[in-house]
């Protein structure tokens, strides 16, 4: 409709025809490429244009990938959810202190939620058995699965369909204490979900903003915490108290073993001039009189036991930290060349050669099952 303004008739316009763009020659190949390869970024298309003589900006080619890239719809992700005493998820988290970096070894039962945290200053096989055996004592048994993500720790390869070859040591540990080993799919650490989370409640709840002299002082902060927070707190998924529900979950969990494990692996050290063996980074000594500079160490998550010719000849307590060495007093006392520390003069039991059993691949297989 026409209207009159100063006595003259105004005509009425249409929308403006679309101005030509620096785009125009490349748009039929974008959105082929788009088509063929939704996930391309922009950055790489970009590149691409450029290459075929393009000339525009960023922010044109932007505003049309926006109107023709295909929106992916959402991911629902199904929550999976263990009974009492079915599961429990582990995993490493690495903090760094003013003592050094350390690393905390986390155990979360699925059902109940309660939790284990023990900090050392190693992040290997050792570290995360004995972390796994101090938890399954402060839970009182043991879970029917432990889950982990692909940790060499604990994940030696990949079969050809995807599936994990777990370690042959970490086989053993499972076997003796009673639960089987799963692994997460690869890529998809979120099915470890429960621990995931927790590293970053322990990061902010625990960790943030407080000071800590070394590493036992550090456990020991840790250990008020986990009894009087971390497991009393109302759980925000379950809305019930950690500890309460692990009273419920104990007494359908695995006793554990009485007997301590004992890894087969062995590793072969150099004594140094001074009859020290490192281990760890950390030193520990032999008796005097010690025939060949060639030891063996053999460790447990709470010892260091050392072999000479086949004998053992010490055993230390597993030092924590870094940088130290640990020397038994009566390993220069004159001990005789071969013989072991006798029980009066070491305080500690009489020392034995450990034969490890050697079991078939069957029995590795059968944890499995």
């Amino acid at each position: 409709m026409r209207y009159e303004k100063n006595g003259r008739k105004v005509p009425r316009y249409g929308p403006r025809p679309p101005r030509p763009s620096k785009l125009d020659p490349f748009k039929e190949y974008l959105k082929a490429r788009i088509e063929a390869y939704p996930e391309l970024s922009g950055v790489r298309l970009l590149s691409e244009v450029r290459a075929l003589g393009y000339t525009g900006g960023r922010t044109i080619l932007g505003d049309y990938l926006r109107g023709v890239t295909p929106v992916a719809p959402l991911q629902i992700e199904q929550r999976f959810e263990a009974g009492p005493g079915e599961q429990a998820q582990a995993d490493f988290a690495v903090f760094n202190t003013g003592f050094g970096r350390v690393y905390a070894v986390l155990v979360v039962l699925s059902w109940s939620r309660s939790l284990y945290v023990c900090f050392g200053m190693h992040q290997d096989q050792l570290s995360l058995m004995g972390g796994l055996h101090r938890a399954f004592a402060a839970f009182g048994g043991v879970p029917g699965t432990v889950l982990f993500d692909r940790m060499r720790a604990v994940v030696s390869a990949s079969a050809p369909d995807g599936s994990a070859v777990f370690n042959t040591e970490m086989l053993r540990f499972a076997s003796h204490y009673g639960f089987k080993l799963r692994a997460c799919r690869p890529y998809r650490a979120k099915t470890k979900g429960k621990v995931e989370r927790t590293v970053s409640y322990l990061r902010s709840s625990f960790f943030y903003g407080r000071n800590f002299r070394d590493l036992e002082d550090l456990n020991a902060q840790l250990v008020t915490w986990l009894s009087g927070t971390a497991n009393r707190r109302v759980h925000a998924t379950t809305g019930k108290i950690p500890a309460e529900r692990l009273e419920k979950e104990r007494p359908v969990l695995r006793p554990v073993p009485g007997d301590a494990f004992v890894p087969a692996v062995v590793a072969g050290r150099r004594l140094t001039r001074d009859g020290f063996v490192s281990y760890n980074g950390n030193a520990y000594s032999v008796p005097e009189g010690v025939k060949s500079r060639d030891v063996e160490v053999r460790a447990t998550p709470g010892e260091v036991r050392l072999y000479s010719g086949g004998r053992l000849v010490a055993r230390h307590r597993v030092i924590e930290g870094r940088g130290e060495r640990r020397l038994e007093p009566s390993h220069r006392g004159g001990v005789q060349a071969g013989d072991a520390p006798s029980p009066a003069r070491s305080g500690s039991p009489e020392l034995e050669f450990i034969e490890v059993e050697k079991r078939p691949l069957e029995v590795y297989e059968r944890v499995l099952t």
